[in-house]
């Protein structure tokens, strides 16, 4: 059996880690850093030095997988018909020249024919090393028919010891002066082979989850601490309502099988239907309005900890069992119907045993396999918390934390919850897997 854990364990790894993946890959290739960037700054009159600088402080300016070195000296955008700026370099090595028009809501790409040039000088001229592409005097003009340009030049190692690194002076001209154009300078600096997978994106925002380092949120808050604090609030709606609905539950269903074909059976049928077939927004409003508001024997929302928190968990906890009522009891009631036909079951009843031990001890024990396959997968669940009655029960729990997360677009949270869910989830398989050991003396994991 240890060696059964083990192993699945170890499956567990890559599963994570193809999970993490994906994850990335739906959040930064569908909505890129500069797409984040601007929601949260505001679409309207937001420039790109200030998407620059929040990328910064969110560790978004890195490379997705693989850092090559390179590293932001400077930026100058086109805002008249010649721009300028000095910028001190880093000494010998290679630099690169990007050009590009910044996506945003009102950038407009360079029209076909518009006249764009750079011009690169340095304060040591002797050192610059342009590409050929560039004429006399570092010039050079822009193609419009690309609104990304890079360009790569070098500046070579100091003739004399000590001398001062050079500063690069940058000349962007553009026809039609609007700010639609930048210029970015690079250097790429020496950095470790190691470095070159850890200083990056997906290491940063995606990797380090499996290690439950979820880093901060958007608004600057440690995201462990605020799962550490929102989980209590959430197990205290989930873990009664999880345990009370699974009693409830199950008893039922065993009342409905045993009067099969009756009316108990038709008309709880009929009404496992109709809970069913209800929202469960109908439930948590009309529980709302009838006994908060009009009976006023409960809180309408918010929540307390200590002794307090049974008045504002009562409601919530009896519409979460409400509103699984129906589909829970006619998932029980068809597993206890195949049991209760078995050869087994007849012998029981033919030596004359009690209807309530033959139902209870040998029907449910032969029964728990089905059941404990939906109960324990559900087990991460109870740690998510609910996002609808946490959102309209103002309860802050998980399930609020990521309504919130959502509805301020931080991704930071959105990638953390749905990485510890992912985890969650492979332990409750392994556990539900354990569990068959427990109830089925002939399951036996190899």
């Amino acid at each position: 059996m240890i060696a059964y854990i083990v192993r699945r364990c170890l499956y567990a790894i890559p599963i994570l880690i193809g999970v993490n993946v994906i994850v990335f890959l739906l959040f930064f290739f569908v909505n890129s850093p500069d797409d984040m960037a601007r929601t949260h700054l505001g679409q309207k009159r937001v420039t790109p030095e200030q998407i620059d600088q929040w990328k910064r402080e969110h560790s978004l300016d890195l490379p997705y997988f693989y850092n090559a070195g390179w590293r932001r000296i400077g930026a100058i955008v086109a805002t008249k018909a010649e721009n300028t700026a000095e910028f001190l370099t880093a000494g010998e090595g290679n630099y690169a020249l990007t050009i590009e028009t910044p996506p945003g809501p009102k950038t407009v790409p360079p029209r076909v024919g518009q006249a764009r040039t750079v011009r690169i000088e340095s304060s040591q001229p002797e050192r610059l090393i342009l590409p050929a592409e560039f004429a006399a005097q570092g010039n050079l003009n822009l193609p419009a028919t690309a609104t990304t340009q890079r360009f790569a030049f070098r500046i070579a190692p100091a003739q004399t010891a000590g001398q001062t690194p050079p500063t690069i002076r940058l000349t962007l001209t553009v026809e039609a002066p609007a700010p639609t154009q930048r210029a970015v300078l690079a250097y790429q600096a020496p950095i470790a082979l190691l470095s070159r997978f850890t200083d990056t994106v997906f290491f940063q925002r995606s990797l380090r989850m499996l290690f439950f380092q979820y880093g901060k949120s958007d608004d600057g808050k440690i995201i462990s601490e605020e799962i550490f604090h929102r989980i209590v609030p959430s197990l205290t709606i989930t873990l009664p309502a999880f345990l009370l609905a699974l009693l409830i539950d199950v008893f039922f269903a065993m009342i409905v099988a045993v009067y099969r074909g009756t009316y108990v059976d038709y008309w709880s049928i009929i009404l496992c239907v109709l809970l069913m077939s209800i929202s469960g927004l109908f439930y948590i409003i009309g529980g709302q309005a009838i006994f908060a508001k009009t009976l006023r024997l409960v809180p309408i929302s918010g929540f307390d900890y200590g002794s307090h928190a049974l008045k504002f968990a009562l409601l919530p906890v009896l519409i979460s069992i409400v509103s699984g009522l129906g589909g829970s009891v006619r998932f029980y009631r068809t597993i206890f119907l195949e049991e209760i036909s078995k050869d087994y079951v007849r012998t029981a009843r033919a030596k004359g045993l009690p209807e309530r031990r033959v139902l209870f001890v040998h029907a449910l024990k032969n029964a728990m396999i089905p059941i404990l396959t939906s109960v324990v997968v559900s087990l991460p669940f109870l740690f998510a918390g609910s996002l609808l009655l946490e959102s309209f029960f103002a309860i802050p729990g998980m399930g609020s934390y990521m309504i919130d997360a959502i509805q301020r677009q931080d991704f930071a949270v959105v990638q953390a919850m749905v990485s510890l869910g992912s985890f969650l989830y492979v332990v409750g398989l392994l556990m539900t897997d354990i569990s068959y050991t427990l109830v089925d003396p002939r399951v036996r994991l190899e």
